[in-house]
C-alpha cells in the first residue's frame, strides 16, 4: 500500500481538558482522516483503576491482578463500564475491527455489556 492510499485515524482521548484549538491545529492537514473520539472517563474511576494496577475490563470485573476477586466500588465500576461501552461504540461506529478482520462480538465486550 503506498501512502497515497493509505487510511488515517485521528484519535482524540480526552483524558484531560486539553485546548482543542491546539488540538485542532496539529491536525488541520489530515483533512480526510476518520475521527475517534474517546470520551473522557470520570477522574475518580480512572484514578482507582490505575491505583489498582488493572486493565480497565479486569476492574469492572471485580478482580485483581491474580484473577481473586476485589473489594472495588460498585459507581465506580459503572463509571468504567459505560465508558468502555462508549469507547466500543465508536469503534464500531468506523468499523475498526473491520479493518483486522476481528470478529463481531469477542467475550470481554460481552462481559462489559459492549455492543455488537
Amino acid at each position: 500500500m503506498c501512502w497515497s492510499d493509505a487510511e488515517y485515524f485521528l484519535v482524540k482521548n480526552f483524558i484531560n481538558n486539553r485546548d482543542q484549538a491546539t488540538h485542532a491545529s496539529y491536525f488541520k492537514k489530515l483533512k480526510d482522516a476518520v475521527v475517534i473520539e474517546i470520551p473522557k472517563l470520570n477522574e475518580m474511576a480512572y484514578g482507582q483503576v490505575e491505583l489498582a494496577s488493572v486493565p480497565f475490563l479486569t476492574f469492572v470485573a471485580n478482580k485483581d491482578g491474580k484473577g481473586e476477586t476485589a473489594n472495588y466500588s460498585f459507581v465506580l465500576r459503572s463509571y468504567v463500564r459505560h465508558w468502555l461501552g462508549n469507547v466500543w461504540a465508536e469503534y464500531d461506529r468506523v468499523k475498526l475491527l473491520d479493518l483486522f478482520g476481528a470478529a463481531e462480538t469477542t467475550p470481554a465486550r460481552v462481559q462489559a455489556g459492549g455492543r455488537s
